[in-house]
């Protein structure tokens, strides 16, 4: 059975760059590798480079394999993971763990810091030949995206972006039923978070927590005094280091219209058999946004963004794409779709979903555990049909879980069998900024994403 030996054989040549080869730790083997235990049967040695929070999270999603190494620039967060994990190696250097990956005979890197600091580590593992975990939005900028992608396909190994609610199962049964037509063409997709990661500030004078290694956690981003309250979750709110609440949460949310149109590759389905949807062809879009006044630290306290994607006619794979408007409201803003529809039932849809689909022949709400098709006759004729089994659906297979799918892939030697590889997640996080950036320019933008 292919095992990572096989995939490093086929990456050979891959190698850190120089630039980021001049920035690995200059620290002797012997202390930073001498916890670490010898390889257990049948487990893979996984590496975490963060600890806190979501990490934390992330790592006991991967427990059942072997952890061999655990990075935090926060010694209190590490000291933590370490009695948890005695027989892992410990860092506050991320590179480190790339540097010693022979010795620590890695499988696998499961990345969980702030967003600044995915593509310098994900970019060193890919050439590095390791099969890469990341945290969303998978970069900071688009370009770091493309890159991302690039790096992923030349390293062929597994790649999986956190965005978890993909295994879910309700996420399917929406899949399946926008791509069944339960709703008729889809002209827009409306997605919304009401809570707001923005208004970042500087503290001038603010002392920095005992624990922690500030220059690490700057990742070689320009160095500036410690920013009160930044650690470990408020630098969402900064340009520097976060992509505010769309940054945050457009990849959880916008990923369900995305995976249901078909707008990225999908590994679920073969290239270009996506109704109404494309995977195969560049996606061409006018995005533009807007939110309060422009700072220059701190990212938008609410936002409004559109993507309009122009229809794109059949092919010689007859590969289509209906013309197709998404649009993010968060900070308290809210569709003016939803809202007449919930004046008219009496429903607050804002506060119970997060995601609706609007199409020729009614909508369909969405959150991460449920569903419902509106009218309400139209809901009950859709449940009737899927219950006598005439409602056309062309099912999704179960996920084994979103972390097991990334190291099952790991164990079967198939790189792109993660659904959220770095293919999928690369396009949608590129779509995702593309919002932020358009904020920013303060004017609308025309991206293609290839």
């Amino acid at each position: 059975m292919p095992t990572r030996r096989t995939f490093l054989l086929a990456a050979a040549g891959l190698a850190l760059t120089p630039a980021l080869a001049r920035c690995v730790s200059s620290r002797t083997a012997p202390a930073f590798l001498k916890a670490v235990g010898p390889r257990r049967p049948d487990k893979l040695r996984i590496a975490c480079l963060g600890t806190a929070n979501r990490a934390w999270d992330n790592i006991q999603e991967v427990r059942s394999e072997q952890i061999v190494a655990l990075c935090d620039v926060d010694s209190a967060y590490l000291e933590r993971a370490g009695k948890e994990f005695p027989d892992a190696a410990r860092a506050v250097e991320w590179q480190q763990v790339v540097e010693y990956r022979r010795e620590l005979d890695l499988d696998g890197i499961v990345i969980a810091t702030p967003d600044h600091a995915h593509f310098p580590m994900a970019a060193a593992a890919l050439r590095a030949g390791i099969p890469v975990y990341c945290e969303k939005p998978l970069t900071h900028t688009r370009e770091q995206a493309v890159e991302l992608r690039k790096l992923a396909r030349a390293a062929r190994v597994p790649t999986q972006m956190g965005t978890q609610i993909h295994a879910t199962e309700n996420y399917r049964r929406v899949v399946e039923a926008v791509r069944a037509g339960v709703i008729g063409r889809v002209t827009a997709v409306d997605c919304w978070q009401l809570k707001s990661w923005g208004d970042g500030k500087l503290t001038p004078g603010a002392v920095c927590p005992a624990t922690l290694d500030w220059s690490a956690w700057l990742c070689g981003t320009p160095r500036v005094p410690y920013i009160n309250g930044i650690h470990p979750a408020n630098w969402r709110r900064y340009w520097a280091y976060g992509s505010g609440t769309l940054g945050d949460m457009g990849c959880h949310i916008m990923d369900l219209p995305v995976w249901a149109l078909g707008l990225a590759p999908c590994a679920d389905l073969p290239a270009g058999a996506v109704k109404g949807g494309t995977s195969t062809i560049p996606l061409k879009m006018e995005v533009r946004a807007d939110g309060p006044p422009l700072d220059a630290v701190g990212t938008p306290a609410w936002l409004e963004a559109s993507w309009a994607m122009p229809g794109i006619a059949a092919g010689p794979a007859g590969v289509s794409l209906d013309p197709l408007v998404l649009r993010w409201f968060d900070g308290g803003r809210m569709s003016p779709f939803v809202q007449e529809i919930g004046a008219k039932d009496k429903q607050d849809y804002h506060g119970r979903f997060s995601v609706c689909f609007q199409g020729t022949e009614g909508a369909l709400f969405a959150n991460y555990d449920e569903m419902l098709v509106w009218p309400g006759a139209r809901g009950a004729e859709w449940s009737a049909r899927v219950a006598s089994g005439t409602a056309g659906i062309t099912p999704l297979a179960a996920s084994r879980g979103h972390h097991a799918e990334w190291l099952q892939a790991i164990r079967d030697g198939v790189p792109s069998a993660p659904l959220c590889n770095f293919e999928y997640s690369g396009r949608l996080t590129e779509l995702v900024l593309a919002g932020m950036e358009a904020y920013r320019a303060g004017k609308q933008i025309d991206v293609t994403i290839q």
